[in-house]
């Protein structure tokens, strides 16, 4: 069965007992390799995924209890000053990295910390030491990216919803200026990124929906007759089905003038056919 351990956090596949009857939702603590971690089940697969069979799958070991929870919640609390302890050794050291936040496994006895930044392996052993000697637990420091930065950090996003990687995002996919550009979105920096730095999710969200539909218009610097002449396209309202066109086509651009139509009043001319 699949088992998250952050509300919008990658499933990892474990095996459970025929004993127990679960569904999606249920709460469980499952051994890990850093030791037992209360996770949420995600999904009930019918057999067991590709990705999984080369590598033996550990177990769920049971539901949770009450008290399992109330150990839990000692746990978040404890890496709250875990987290507090790092970013005052950090500092303490000059080093040029943010720590983001911590997760400890049901008997504090293992910790992880996310680090973001220039984060060099020489320092990171003295660092790691130094911490694990401070809250008396084996830590290790790993570190991730912008984009799992930000997801970490939570927020909203411009759109004024909450992030997309916060809250639905379980891995992210790649995201190219061209899916900008197929959108006609201004490059502006601040038009395209995110809060974390580089292009936003969102971009491939419809870009295939922008693809499909861009087949049915002129393309950008053909020549279509209008009802006021032979004009050239500039920019397309895809969502819209619209064109922007200058007439006249060519010329001194302050002799130009921009007019909208709908796709379906103007006529594409054939390249062959244009003098």
């Amino acid at each position: 069965m699949g088992i998250r351990f952050q509300p919008a956090g990658k499933p990892y596949h474990f095996i459970a007992p025929e004993r127990l009857t679960l569904t999606p939702g249920d709460w469980v603590v499952v051994e890990t390799i850093y030791g037992e971690q209360i996770g949420q089940v995600t999904h009930l697969p019918q057999e067991e995924p590709t990705s999984s069979r080369s590598r033996k799958l550990r177990p769920v070991v049971r539901q949770v209890s009450g008290l399992d929870m109330a150990r839990h919640s000692v746990m978040v609390e404890r890496a709250e000053r875990l987290v507090e302890v790092a970013q005052e050794e950090v500092r303490n050291n000059n080093l040029d990295f943010k720590v983001i936040s911590a997760e400890l496994t049901l008997d504090g006895s293992s910790a992880i910390v996310l680090c973001c930044g220039n984060v060099g392996k020489k320092s990171l052993a003295p660092l790691r030491r130094r911490i694990a000697s401070r809250m008396s637990c084996r830590v290790e420091l790993r570190s991730v990216g912008p984009r799992d930065h930000a997801k970490a950090l939570d927020g909203y996003g411009v759109c004024g919803e909450p992030r997309c990687c916060s809250r639905f995002l379980t891995e992210f996919q790649p995201v190219s200026i061209r899916m900008a550009k197929d959108q006609s979105i201004s490059m502006a920096p601040t038009d395209i990124t995110g809060m974390c730095g580089r292009l936003r999710c969102c971009l491939a969200y419809e870009h295939k929906v922008y693809k499909e539909e861009a087949k049915s218009l002129p393309r950008i610097k053909s020549r279509v007759k209008t009802d006021k002449g032979i004009a050239r396209v500039i920019d397309l309202d895809i969502l819209k089905g619209d064109v922007i066109v200058e007439i006249p086509p060519d010329g001194p651009r302050r002799d130009r003038e921009r007019f909208r139509y709908p796709a379906t009043e103007v006529e594409v001319i054939p390249r062959d056919q244009q003098s």
